[in-house]
């Protein structure tokens, strides 16, 4: 059966208003409109923008929709949300940070407590069980004083640790150098460079994991290159890719790297010219496992669905296999709040070694309304906004619950909390255990 366009071809893109659909001369710029039906959306001319609620779209082929690719003049409306409308339960529990720590400006659970960055270089040990802080390092990575933000994106201190307390990375975001220290002896194990190529566009790739037995590196060593790394001893374990970087992920520059809970997959919220961002992801356990050998086969390399200028985005791992972007729109120009939900393990044909070939997963859920970090825990999304804490259904999209007023800033895992670093403590919150948990007490 022919589209309104005339041609007897597959549906593409969103319902296009009349004006836009006949225009004879140059394309017309336009507005994406969410109707407020799920996450239905159409295309609206400037005569038709102020009858969005009762514009008459209708859907073209590729080629017509493609003829009318206007520039775009924003958004209108939103997403529809589904929302339960409950508060949630438990206790947001305050914690005063130790008096010797002064100013903290970053911090890492780990399996005794915190690890802290204080603003004057010290890295202490917290130990909240018996209230000890001990300084363990003192890292000499400082923001130059000359240093010019790059679209807002300020240079800033940020502090990592691996889950056993073994050893902590001190890094720019957003710069390009760093350094790992060893917690027990306070010694510096290696020293980190990213190379400076539009280092000041991403937070400084880098994340620890465990593998076999042991700590793990992950780090970005040029803008198109992840190291894996031995903290201890400095000593190189696997490279991605492994060989020519020209010849893979071309024109990928890496940023911040996000490992799965138990540390089989990782993505990298990358982005490439001109520029758009696009998060990859690939297999971490066989390539930790198969080392540089692994570049030569098929290690589940994905590339989700671009977003022109736009990255630094939330990224979280829901599990193992399904991965979470925050903002729906494939244009920063009209990106809104919501949440997009991949499953790794239904994608495309095989990739080719050593091709930037995209192979997109498959989109199982999206939803409007998240916004802000994102965390998951036992299958629930968690987004913290200026506003506070909501809690998603990843699997419906429906808003479970809310906490106004608590914004938290780390995951702590190991304990099961979402932690808010403030300047004066830490605010404490235990994450349910399921969407039937977050409910009043």
């Amino acid at each position: 059966m022919a589209l309104v366009c005339g041609h007897d071809a597959p549906v593409h893109g969103v319902p296009l208003c009349e004006h836009i659909r006949n225009a004879t001369a140059d394309p017309i710029d336009h507005y994406l409109h969410y109707t407020g039906r799920g996450t239905e959306r159409q295309r609206l001319c400037g005569a038709c923008r102020g009858e969005a609620p009762t514009a008459v779209t209708a859907a073209v082929c590729e080629d017509c929709f493609d003829a009318t690719e206007g520039s775009s003049l924003g958004v209108v409306g939103c997403p529809q949300i589904s929302d339960a409308g409950r508060p949630v339960g438990g206790i947001v529990r305050n914690a005063p940070l130790p008096d010797e720590a002064g100013t903290v400006v970053d911090m890492a659970p780990v399996a005794d407590g915190f690890v802290l960055l204080a603003d004057d270089g010290r890295v202490l040990r917290w130990n909240t069980e018996t209230g000890t802080c001990t300084e363990a390092a003192r890292t000499t990575v400082t923001v130059p004083d000359d240093a010019e933000p790059w679209c807002d994106r300020q240079q800033a201190l940020r502090l990592h640790a691996s889950r056993d307390g073994a050893f902590a990375a001190v890094v720019i975001d957003y710069g390009r150098t760093g350094e790992v220290v060893d917690l027990t002896t306070g010694a510096v194990t290696l020293r980190l460079e990213n190379d400076g190529y539009h280092s000041a566009t991403v937070p400084f790739s880098l994340a620890f994991t465990e593998h076999a037995g042991r700590t793990v590196l992950l780090h970005r060593s040029q803008w198109c290159v992840i190291e894996a790394t031995d903290p201890a001893t400095g000593v190189r374990l696997a490279r991605i890719p492994a060989d020519d970087p020209a010849s893979a992920w071309s024109g990928h520059f890496h940023g911040a790297l996000h490992p799965s809970p138990a540390g089989t997959r990782i993505a990298s919220d990358a982005w490439v010219w001109h520029p758009v961002g696009r998060t990859v992801a690939w297999n971490l356990d066989q390539w930790l496992t198969d080392g540089d050998d692994a570049w030569n086969r098929d290690i589940g390399w994905s590339a989700l669905p671009a977003c022109a200028y736009h990255w630094d985005r939330p990224v979280v791992w829901l599990d193992e296999d399904r991965l979470v972007l925050g903002g729906l729109g494939d244009d920063d120009d009209e990106l809104v709040a919501g949440a997009r939900v991949f499953d790794l393990t239904r994608r495309g044909p095989a990739g080719t070694a050593g091709t930037a070939e995209a192979i997109e997963p498959v989109e199982i859920a999206t939803f409007g309304g998240p916004q802000g970090r994102f965390f998951t825990a036992d299958g629930l999304l968690f987004s913290s906004s200026e506003d506070g804490l909501e809690i998603w259904d990843p699997a419906t999209g429906a808003r479970l619950g809310t906490l106004p007023g608590f914004r938290p800033t780390h995951h702590d895992t190991l304990r099961g909390e979402l932690v808010e670093l403030s300047a004066v403590g830490l605010r404490r919150w235990r994450t349910p255990t399921g969407p039937q948990a977050v409910a009043p007490s």
